[in-house]
């Protein structure tokens, strides 16, 4: 089963989308445990922006601009999107440690499909 079709996946991004990141974290950890090819960068990525937004959520600037710094590096090593939009989230990634670096109001990152 393809990483974009596994029902945890997709609980996942829903969760991470929802502003839920501790939980999506946990779900994109046990993910990445098992992932497979493409996927294991694929689904770092996913892992560090969840835990970066949670510390961010939660007031740890630096662990949070860490992790968020980690997800770009890992999105450079991804050679497989799975139809999710990776260059908005890129993007939205960076916006957002801009706003943690001057502590402004948070814009979070959302995951979506490359035709949304």
């Amino acid at each position: 089963m393809d990483i974009e079709d596994d029902p945890r996946f997709i609980q996942a991004v829903a969760q991470f989308n929802a502003g839920d990141f501790y939980q999506a974290a946990d779900a994109f950890e046990e993910l990445f445990f098992e992932a497979v090819r493409d996927e294991v960068e694929l689904v770092r990525v996913f892992l560090q922006v969840s835990v970066g937004a949670y510390h961010a959520d939660t007031g740890q600037r630096r662990p949070a601009v860490e992790r968020l710094e980690e997800a770009i590096l890992a999105l450079d090593r991804a050679t497989g999107d799975h139809g999710l939009d990776l260059v908005r989230l890129r993007e939205e990634i960076r916006v957002l440690i801009g706003q943690i670096r001057a502590g402004t109001p948070k814009s979070w990152p959302r995951v979506r499909r490359r035709d949304e």
